[in-house]
């Protein structure tokens, strides 16, 4: 399994509660939360291989007022 936490960015042109309803929508993602920071958004993301990961991020750059999106795998220790 690979999980993963999206960092999203936000246009200020679009409405973000229906932004944020489409990256839930997204097959893979689990959780997604508006947060106030540096970011708008943060979606965590479970998946069976990292292709799906990507695909999954990819699903979410297609999303009309998704600016810029950062990546992060986390680790299992």
């Amino acid at each position: 399994m690979v999980a993963a936490y999206i960092l999203i960015d936000i246009s200020t042109d679009v409405d973000e509660p229906e932004a944020l309803a489409a990256i839930r929508a997204v097959p893979g993602v689990r959780q997604a939360h508006l947060v106030v920071g540096p970011n708008d958004c943060i979606a965590y993301v479970e998946v069976e291989s990292q292709q799906q990961a990507m695909d999954t991020l990819r699903a979410i750059r297609d999303i009309k007022g998704v600016l810029r999106t950062d990546m992060r795998s986390a680790a299992e220790l």
